[in-house]
């Protein structure tokens, strides 16, 4: 009588398939982020230093809208909009945003966009966007 193997595991086929078409497992993302990280560091310390520590430090990824410049006389769409949400405290919807404003649909999405990476306006839910509360 012949002696049957015993089936593989599914863990074991899976570390199988990783392993044999190089496909990056969770703790290898990992270690690469934490590289990254460090290099971001020495790059950071690096600028410091060569350019002097506030230059450096000073520099935001997005910076608010308080410090751009206004224009005399024009209010830009963005301007527009924000005014728009500040009007109704418990958040307004695209449609209606749209309607307020006048702007094509398209439009009124991208500038929710970067106003919502920048943190003016949040998400109350979807679709309805707010003022932070403060």
């Amino acid at each position: 009588m012949k002696r049957r193997r015993k089936a593989p595991s599914i863990d074991a086929m899976m570390r199988f398939f990783l392993q044999y078409y190089n496909i990056p497992t969770k703790q290898d993302i990992d270690k690469i982020i934490k590289r990254i990280d460090r290099l971001e560091a020495l790059i950071r310390k690096d600028a410091a230093a060569r350019y002097g520590k506030s230059r450096a430090a000073g520099r935001k990824a997005f910076p608010s809208m308080k410090h751009h410049p206004k224009m005399p006389g024009k209010t830009t769409a963005t301007q527009q909009l924000i005014t728009i949400i500040k009007s109704v405290p418990e958040g307004v919807d695209i449609p209606t945003l749209k309607k307020k404003s006048g702007f094509e649909d398209k439009k009124v999405r991208n500038i929710v966009f970067r106003l919502c990476r920048r943190g003016i306006i949040k998400r109350v839910r979807r679709g309805v966007y707010a003022l932070p509360s403060s």
